[in-house]
């Protein structure tokens, strides 16, 4: 049988483990961002698709919300 000493030292170790799993993928998420963002960085964008986008941001008919609360109300209405 494990001696408390022991036990609370496993715990710990557990609680170290789920951490460390924690920042691991939020690693993972931030190195996906990188290198997303630098593989853009190589795309060219077709000329005609910058005028259909400024034709639609002139045209367009656009909302506008306070904060991402406001915009999850809109959503689920």
């Amino acid at each position: 049988m494990m001696e408390v000493e022991e036990k609370k030292m496993m715990i710990a170790i557990l609680e170290d483990v789920k951490s460390l799993k924690g920042r691991v993928a939020g690693m993972e998420g931030m190195l996906e961002t990188l290198i997303e963002i630098y593989t853009d960085a190589f795309y060219e964008v077709r000329d005609e698709y910058l005028v259909k986008l400024e034709k639609i941001r002139k045209e367009g008919d656009f909302e506008t919300f306070t904060d991402i609360d406001d915009l999850r109300r809109r959503v689920e209405e």
